[in-house]
């Protein structure tokens, strides 16, 4: 502890960093980590557990390595430092193994305090951020820390937008008190509350993640899922964060492993659904002792050009963590029919399918049915909160709610599994596929009065049946629209995959969009694939593409 008391006292002195270098503060920021880790074990181990449960208490340890290329990264870039969530009883040590799989949160750090500064350290939190989402599944939101200087910014990021607190200065008593008191609501909150998804849980007996999806035929209620792989991973920092997974609801007799895999039967997606309704702010309930403190100064420019509120709110307005408390979101109220959201999702959406052409034997495995599926809840069975980007920001996002996409957690299980277009093995084949595809659509769109809006090649899979053959099946129906309930069809903005949008779309033309678009879409498609080849092994790079312009001509 006094080692650790050492390193970080030119962190807190005006001048301690005369050289201006960043690595320097990459050790004193690791000091300081460890400290407060250290002072917080040594006073939880004469005190009972706090009021949410000995198992939610954890430590927020820094990386050994520093400046290094994680584990899991899609380039060569490297993090400053890496914070990682341990439990309580670990040793207070820096952790080998630097990952984005584990990491809690990155942190940026910079030598000097100045404005050009703070946006360099901003935009590479951004570009790092985007790999903890990918490597964790089971991460809703994702934190993060800015250091320039003595002085540090918490930052959240969520769906589409990011927060960044005012300028916490660490030569200041009460600057370093609120970092302190940061860490400590990390060390001590639900796991909700650092991003983690309550929902998705590694089930360290059968070796893979068990993740809860909404009954379809019991409200309330959830169905465990098992999987050991996902197909499709949330790569951007802001996006719908959509994943899927391969899953079977078949509890596993044993561990799986490479001699014992697990055998889906279905997908689950696990998307946060956009809509553009306006909502009451939710009310938020400290019930306890606050975890964040008053403002300590008034309201000033900070060094990054914004204003500021001091330190004093940055626990309050940014962590929203409680010590000896729960923090309560009042949404969606008592009174709030969830079912009109659940009828303009893509769940909502199927299910009319599936209710119109279940009678239509000829169309079996051309569309997606819904297993289970549903809101995601996050909290305890006493006290569930709807999922939604509202709980996550609460009220941070107050002064700037229509600016703020709202989007709310959504999961469900579907059949049959396919494949990948690019997976086609002949153009008889590919035939096959698009000919099934647009006659489904036509199909939805005359007895079910639903427009797809998004043909594209990650729409359309390929399903091998086992009783053998081929069919296509036409999924992704976020963008689609029920022409019963939605009258005019004029969308000034465009929606769909932008390399097969039909041109009155890709203009953003006040016409109607009709079934014509997604027919304009499936001619470029085919275009496209004859230009640049059906599959891998007939895939056309860019030096032999103007000789195979002139074969196809």
């Amino acid at each position: 502890m006094v080692e650790h008391a050492h390193a970080v006292i030119p962190w807190f002195q005006k001048n301690g960093n005369p050289s201006g270098l960043e690595r320097p503060i990459y050790k004193q920021l690791s000091a300081f980590m460890l400290l407060v880790a250290q002072l917080l074990k040594c006073e939880l181990a004469g005190r009972a557990s706090n009021a949410t449960g000995a198992g939610l208490q954890r430590l927020i340890l820094p990386y050994e390595k520093v400046d290094t290329n994680p584990e899991g990264a899609d380039d060569g870039t490297k993090i400053d430092v890496g914070l990682r969530s341990c439990p309580v009883n670990s040793p207070v040590e820096a952790q080998p193994d630097a990952s984005y799989g584990r990491a809690l949160a990155v942190v940026e750090a910079k030598g000097r305090s100045t404005k050009a500064l703070w946006h360099q350290a901003y935009a590479q939190l951004f570009d790092y951020s985007h790999n903890v989402y990918y490597c964790q599944i089971d991460r809703r939101f994702i934190w993060g820390l800015a250091c320039c200087g003595s002085e540090v910014r918490a930052c959240i990021f969520s769906n589409y937008r990011a927060f960044a607190s005012p300028a916490i200065d660490m030569t200041d008593k009460a600057g370093r008190s609120e970092l302190v008191r940061l860490l400590v609501g990390w060390s001590l909150c639900d796991n909700d509350r650092l991003g983690y998804d309550d929902t998705i849980v590694w089930n360290s007996e059968l070796q893979c993640y068990e993740i809860s999806v909404p009954c379809a035929d019991r409200p309330g209620e959830s169905v465990p899922y098992y999987t050991d792989a996902f197909i499709i991973g949330a790569e951007r920092l802001f996006s719908r964060h959509c994943r899927c997974f391969l899953a079977t609801s078949t509890r596993p007799t044993a561990p799986v492993t490479e001699d014992n895999p697990l055998v889906p039967d279905c997908v689950i997606k696990d998307t946060w659904t956009f809509h553009d309704e306006q909502y009451n702010e939710p009310a938020l309930d400290t019930g306890g002792n606050s975890a964040g403190s008053t403002s300590t100064g008034n309201s000033r420019d900070n060094s990054d050009g914004s204003r500021g509120d001091g330190n004093g709110e940055v626990a309050d307005k940014l962590a929203r963590v409680t010590i000896g408390g729960e923090a309560v979101f009042c949404w969606p109220p008592e009174n709030f029919d969830l079912s009109s959201l659940t009828e303009r999702s893509e769940i909502g959406i199927l299910r009319k399918i599936d209710a119109r052409l279940r009678h239509r034997v000829d169309l079996d495995g051309r569309y997606p049915r819904i297993l289970d599926g549903g809101w995601v809840f996050q909290g305890s069975d006493t006290q569930r909160v709807l999922d939604s980007t509202r709980l996550i920001l609460g009220d941070l996002d107050s002064a700037q709610q229509s600016r703020t996409p709202f989007c709310v957690h959504m999961r469900y299980a579907m059949t049959p599994i396919g494949e990948p277009l690019k997976y086609v093995c002949s153009i008889p084949e590919l035939i096959v596929v698009l000919h099934d595809v647009m006659r489904c659509h036509a199909a939805i769109y005359d007895e079910c009065r639903i427009l797809h809006r998004d043909i594209s090649d990650s729409n359309i899979l390929i399903v091998r049946p086992k009783s053998g053959g081929v069919h296509g099946m036409l999924i992704d129906f976020d963008c689609a629209v029920d022409k019963s309930v939605t009258k005019r069809f004029t969308r000034p903005e465009c929606s769909g995959s932008l390399p097969y949008m039909s041109v009155g779309n890709l203009e953003r033309l006040p016409i109607p969009r009709t079934q014509l678009d997604d027919w304009e879409s499936v001619i470029y498609l085919i275009c496209w694939l004859g230009a640049f080849g059906i599959n891998d092994e007939s895939r056309i790079v860019g030096g032999n593409l103007p000789e195979h312009l002139d074969e196809i001509c």
